[in-house]
């Protein structure tokens, strides 16, 4: 096999090849490889989203963090 580069020629030893069925699964796990890594890359950049986002996220939420700060500050005042 011969690579022709911009001012000489190169030339590679012939490899085996591989069986059809080794192929297949080399490139199945190189696939699956990338499906993961890309799932992964999503995930960090979803939780960076979240963690950027500061307070509560819903009406629920603040009501609760609402009720916990009232009973905090009664607590501070009876001692």
């Amino acid at each position: 096999m011969e690579l022709v580069h911009a001012s000489s020629v190169i030339t590679l030893p012939d490899k085996k090849r591989l069986p059809p069925w080794e192929e297949a699964r080399l490139l199945f796990k190189m696939q699956e490889e990338a499906r993961k890594r890309k799932l992964l890359e999503e995930d960090v950049k979803r939780h960076h989203s979240r963690a950027k986002r500061v307070g509560p996220n819903t009406l629920d939420e603040l009501e609760q963090n609402r009720k916990r700060l009232r009973e905090l500050q009664e607590r501070l005042e009876d001692e």
